[in-house]
């Protein structure tokens, strides 16, 4: 919460910490922890949202440093390590939504290989996003 807080410039929200918690507590999730011995310092999590009939796809959900261990690659190896337990799962694709807005994460997102697809507006927020792809065809290096 502090991160997204920190993000967007805006105090603690409890309904967006209500959201975060509604799908921590999610079935269907993958999730990767960062952590010193005192306290979290990021997280990745993604959703398996495998139609029916259809190919294994994952959506990352979650992808959150705290500002104090930013800019120190924490956020990159999150991902990296997310996205190649998807590719050892055998998901054939993950998608994202990032805020269009952000920079700094469209940066890693491109820089490890997903490509966007489309832009629309968060119903939650009425922020812009923007889609991401990544095929999952090996892990991510």
């Amino acid at each position: 919460m502090h991160a997204l807080a920190a993000r967007d410039s805006t105090p603690r929200d409890p309904q967006v910490k209500r959201r975060a918690l509604e799908k921590l507590t999610g079935g269907r999730n993958i999730l990767f922890i960062a952590e010193s011995a005192s306290r979290i310092l990021g997280f990745a999590m993604a959703t398996d949202c495998t139609q029916p009939g259809a190919a294994r796809t994952a959506h990352l959900t979650l992808l959150a440093v705290d500002p104090e261990s930013q800019s120190q690659g924490l956020g990159k190896s999150l991902l990296t390590r997310i996205t190649n337990s998807l590719a050892i799962g055998q998901f054939a694709e993950a998608t994202l939504r990032v805020l269009a807005e952000n920079p700094t994460a469209r940066r890693i997102y491109e820089s490890t290989g997903w490509q966007p697809t489309e832009y629309g507006i968060f119903d939650d927020s009425g922020r812009p996003f923007i889609r991401y792809v990544l095929s999952l065809k090996e892990p991510i290096s």
